[in-house]
């Protein structure tokens, strides 16, 4: 008979800080037996319906009574077996099948209305699944996992129509990765019938909807935590044909798609997705999207099926004049040089690339030279802060002068020349801290008083706001927080400052924390009523968050989880780097985990600015520390569990 393991291997997956949905799925599953002689146990009902998907699709979730009138047998169907989980009425709900004959599962298959809907799949027969697809009323999307990690890697088969949801799931979810996954490759778009002068330009499109992605995602509020797509809109799909039968393919693309969400607490939005077009079995994004400002506005974007595409397509005639296309091949290579290159090498590539983007800005016409210039001025800041340009705050003084006093672009300039500095005056050796400290923070009030509805108005206030808290003005800090949320309600910053404004009020304050574990469970701070409770805030990146860890761990064998329950909050922006700490130092305690890290909701809640982060509530669920250092930890401990 074919075998399942018993469930205590439910609970050593979990305590071995594996994905807990996924990990059951591979321990509970992957010991298929086939000898006559098998003596061992059947597996429950039970058991075989708590294995999970592991990718989101809406499936078969009996309730009570009817899981445990479910029956569960061993099935054989055109040489497959499969343990089958079936409803008290017939009905498929589950279906782990050996499709190889080796004795192992390498299909785990869910139903909905006795149709399946989605499949993990173990391909390279190891064990662990690595495709991911959704069939039946589902859809039909197929995802590749290449390394285990149970994130999917590329899509295989990808309509339209999902695309845009993949989409809005990206900016719900603020995944930044999910969405470069649906972008196209030189060799996508080359295969799909682009080529010449239209392919280099849906290339560069592409990548700066990669490079943009997370800061759209990260400031935008339409799409909430709760949103739902609902529909794509969009006309037919139009075709560009190749000249001829022998190069290959026609080009089939959407222009001007749309996306439709809706959510219950903030109704209905609108994402404008632009054009996608068709690579193989996969439909893909060529540009960002936009979101619309609530009059349903949104630039001009790129189209496939403009008068002027068919001629770019096909290569007809010369570029037009003053074409960028020669900066933009140049720019291309440096930045590939530049993604390999270290000190001096990497100084001067820097330098040649800055001198780059300051002649196309002189190249570019009106409509796209504000476009460059605030690369430029980006490029100049960051390889100022970084050490690589040594000349940034010079070349960035004289932009300032050049530019005209009511040009749009001097705030955004000022508030980038007035963190560079910040940053080359720390750089040196002799520098006197608090000085260069004070220094800035008296350049940022001016800049503000300057520009005080300028963007980076927001960000300067913040940082102000965090210098006062931290020198012990927390009453000032908090008026400062408050008049970021009121001036700037919409901006990252005011999310911070909100959440700010939380944690330094929240010591006799109920507080419930919630959200996904890294072991994918739901966890709130009000599961642990009746013990007290210490929130760690930490990330693998922070050595001095690990030294916490220790002494936590102490603690927590000492106390024992009925009189100290402990909950991490792991602030890593990398979810590899973290189950990787965790798979070679498990921690006997749950760790919530998000994508954005420091900018991510986890940290956002609470305005959390600085690691390691301790806050204390009592049994109640009461915050009586919101700052804790780990050499009080053990005294407030014990003024706390032992009363």
């Amino acid at each position: 008979m074919l075998r399942l393991s018993p469930q205590p291997d439910l609970a050593a997956a979990r305590l071995r800080g594996g994905p807990a949905t996924a990990v059951a799925v591979l321990v509970g599953l992957a010991a298929l037996a086939g000898s006559r002689g098998l003596t061992a146990a059947q597996p429950t009902v039970e058991y075989a319906l708590g294995l999970k998907p592991r990718h989101r699709v809406d499936y078969d979730i009996p309730g009570p009574e009817a899981a445990r009138e479910a029956t569960l047998s061993m099935e054989k169907t055109e040489g497959t077996t499969a343990w089958v989980v079936r409803s008290p009425g017939g009905l498929l709900l589950r279906r782990f099948s050996d499709t190889n004959g080796d004795r192992v599962v390498d299909h785990w298959s869910y139903f909905r209305d006795g149709l399946e809907v989605y499949r993990d799949i173990d391909a390279d027969h190891d064990t662990k699944p690595d495709q991911a697809r959704w069939l039946g009323a589902a859809g039909g999307r197929w995802g590749i996992d290449t390394d285990g990690d149970e994130r999917l890697d590329r899509w295989k088969v990808l309509s339209a129509e999902e695309a845009t949801a993949e989409i809005v799931a990206a900016l719900r979810d603020r995944n930044a990765a999910a969405f470069r996954r649906l972008l196209p490759s030189r060799d996508d778009l080359a295969a799909a019938g682009l080529r010449g002068e239209m392919l280099d330009e849906v290339v560069s499109r592409v990548a700066a909807a990669g490079r943009g992605f997370p800061k759209l995602a990260e400031e935008q509020r339409q799409i909430g935590p709760a949103a739902r797509w609902t529909a794509m809109l969009a006309n037919a799909p139009g075709v560009l044909p190749r000249p001829t039968a022998a190069e290959g393919g026609d080009l089939v693309a959407y222009d001007n798609v749309v996306a439709l969400t809706e959510s219950d607490e903030a109704g209905g939005a609108q994402v404008f997705v632009g054009s996608l077009v068709r690579c193989g079995d996969v439909w893909r994004p060529v540009d960002l999207p936009q979101l619309t400002d609530g009059g349903g506005v949104v630039t001009e974007g790129f189209a496939f099926f403009s008068p002027q595409a068919d001629a770019r397509l096909l290569g007809d005639g010369m570029a037009e004049a003053g074409s960028l296309q020669p900066f933009l091949e140049r720019l291309r290579t440096l930045e590939n040089r530049l993604a390999a290159a270290s000190g001096a090498d990497r100084n001067r590539l820097v330098a040649e690339q800055v001198d780059l983007l300051g002649e196309l800005v002189e190249a570019a016409g009106a409509d796209d030279r504000e476009f460059w210039l605030r690369q430029l001025i980006e490029t100049l800041a960051a390889a100022t802060q970084e050490g690589s340009l040594a000349d940034g705050i010079g070349r960035l003084e004289r932009l300032g002068e050049r530019l005209p006093a009511d040009d749009a672009l001097q705030p955004f300039l000022m508030f980038r020349l007035a963190s560079a500095r910040y940053a080359s005056r720390m750089q040196q050796p002799e520098a006197d801290i608090e000085d260069v400290q004070q220094a800035w923070l008296a350049e940022l009030a001016a800049f503000v008083e300057a520009h005080p509805d300028a963007a980076d108005a927001a960000e300067a206030m913040l940082q102000i706001g965090i210098a006062d808290e931290f020198s012990g003005r927390e009453k000032e800090a908090v008026e400062r927080y408050r008049a970021i949320v009121e001036r700037f309600p919409e901006s990252a910053s005011a999310r911070k400052a909100r959440g700010a404004v939380r944690r330094l009020q929240a010591v006799g304050e109920t507080l419930d924390l919630n959200g996904t574990t890294v072991t994918g469970e739901r966890l709130a701070l009000s599961d642990f009523r009746g013990v007290p409770v210490l929130v760690h805030y930490w990330a693998t990146w922070c050595e001095p968050c690990k030294v916490d860890i220790a002494r936590i761990r102490e603690l927590h064998r000492r106390y024992g989880p009925d009189r100290l329950a402990v909950v991490g909050i792991a602030l890593d922006g990398n979810r590899e780097t973290l189950t990787t700490f965790l798979d070679g130092s498990p921690l006997p305690w749950p760790q919530l985990h998000e994508p954005g890290g420091l900018d991510g909701r986890l940290a956002e809640e609470l305005g959390i600015l600085t690691l390691p982060t301790m806050l204390l509530l009592d049994a109640e669920g009461t915050v009586v520390e919101r700052n804790l250092i780990v050499t009080e930890l053990q005294r407030r401990l014990e003024d706390l569990i032992d009363k």
